[in-house]
């Protein structure tokens, strides 16, 4: 999408990462909390009814609230490129974050500012890499069930398009407590000691009772991105509208052991209505939560 740079920063060997998103002409942005367990930073430049109009880049990182300091090397690179709201002393790039909880995965380790800031300098419009890189890097799926083994997850990506050149990416981290479903077909989750899919809805459904889930590692974070010219408050409510493509594909979600978070930004000036965007996002989300975990595979241990 043009005026959109990607760029990942992935530790394979600890188990975690964090994925940057620069908006160098700004963006316009909303967000949608779906969890209970949320792990974010500059949220409320977002909200509507708060002055700053316009934000510069995005993280989406590992390592819970450690991996959040990680936008600090994301506003420092803007601050070089003299991008960001402008104040009298030079500019301050709005940066929000999320993370999700990797840091019982290999290690305790997390993403910091230089590793946000070497993944800025790599960052380009055509980084279309997903699966295990990024702040996908330490994801896994399916951890409700006593005994069971979860599997491997990622970061997943999806894009729509419309004959007028209506665009819509998604992009999602997956890191649930649930498994994760393509249309009724359970293709990610919970194994159980023959390897066969254990079902978390299914044990939760019979009466059975989960752990204490904050031990594991969880939450599932979504970015929605489109070439549609919208407000804050049109942003934040087609983040909303998002989050319907991770109830279509991840259960149970939105549960008080995640921390789900869904954002929305505006990054064009094409003229489309909201509902036909929103719809757009919540299946360009459904889709990007199957891609992240189309290589998925039992984690060992």
């Amino acid at each position: 999408m043009q005026g959109l740079k990607i760029g990942h920063y992935s530790d394979q060997d600890k188990g975690t990462g964090v994925t940057v998103f620069l908006f160098e002409n700004s963006a316009i942005g909303g967000y949608w909390i779906c969890g209970s367990a949320p792990a974010s930073h500059e949220l409320a430049a977002l909200d509507p009814d708060n002055s700053v109009p316009h934000c510069h880049g995005l993280v989406l990182t590992g390592g819970s609230a450690f991996g959040l300091h990680a936008a600090g090397g994301v506003m420092r690179y803007l601050k070089e490129k003299n991008i960001g709201h402008p104040v009298p002393s030079g500019v301050v790039p709005i940066v929000p974050a999320a993370a999700i909880y990797d840091l019982s995965y290999r290690s305790e380790h997390f993403p910091v500012d230089e590793n946000a800031y070497h993944a800025c300098q790599r960052a380009s419009e055509g980084n279309i890499d997903c699966g295990r890189v990024g702040a996908g890097t330490g994801a896994t799926v399916g951890k409700l069930i006593p005994f069971a083994k979860s599997m491997a997850s990622g970061i997943g990506r999806a894009v729509l398009t419309q004959k007028d050149g209506l665009e819509v990416m998604a992009y999602a981290v997956v890191n649930s407590v649930g498994d994760v479903h393509d249309k009724g077909t359970m293709i990610a989750g919970a194994r159980d000691i023959h390897g066969q899919f254990a079902d978390c809805e299914k044990f939760l459904l019979s009466g059975a009772a989960e752990e204490n889930l904050f031990i594991q590692a969880n939450t599932t974070l979504a970015a929605i991105f489109t070439n549609a010219a919208l407000g804050k408050d049109e942003c934040k409510r087609i983040a909303k509208m998002g989050a319907a493509g991770l109830a279509r594909s991840i259960s149970p979600v939105f549960t008080r052991f995640d921390g789900d978070i869904v954002f929305c930004m505006s990054l064009g000036k094409i003229s489309a209505s909201e509902l036909t965007v929103g719809t757009m996002a919540a299946e360009a989300v459904r889709l990007a939560v199957i891609n992240a975990v189309k290589d998925s595979v039992i984690v060992d241990g």
